[in-house]
């Protein structure tokens, strides 16, 4: 019987497969993981979102989710220029 280590599967799933990214506009640093050309996981850290002037704003405090439009088109653009690729 093999077994797998939970710590390593969970450092794996919280981990694994992401790029550091910087937001083009604001420079915020985030996570990022495509799973799939439609799918894109984005880990926020406390001081990214404090910088992100779409999420410190009244427009990021009514969404479900942080978003940013500016983000997304930088994670668009590293996925053109094969800086961040689907896992």
């Amino acid at each position: 019987m093999n077994r797998t280590d939970p710590l390593t599967e969970r450092q794996e799933y919280l981990i694994g497969g992401y790029v550091e990214l910087s937001c083009g506009r604001c420079a915020a640093r985030v996570r990022v993981r495509k799973s799939s050309p439609q799918q894109t996981s984005v880990q926020w850290s406390t001081r990214a979102t404090r910088q992100c002037p779409v999420l410190t704003s009244d427009e990021g405090l009514h969404t479900p989710l942080p978003t940013c439009p500016d983000l997304h088109r930088s994670i668009q653009h590293a996925v053109r220029t094969g800086s961040l690729g689907v896992t």
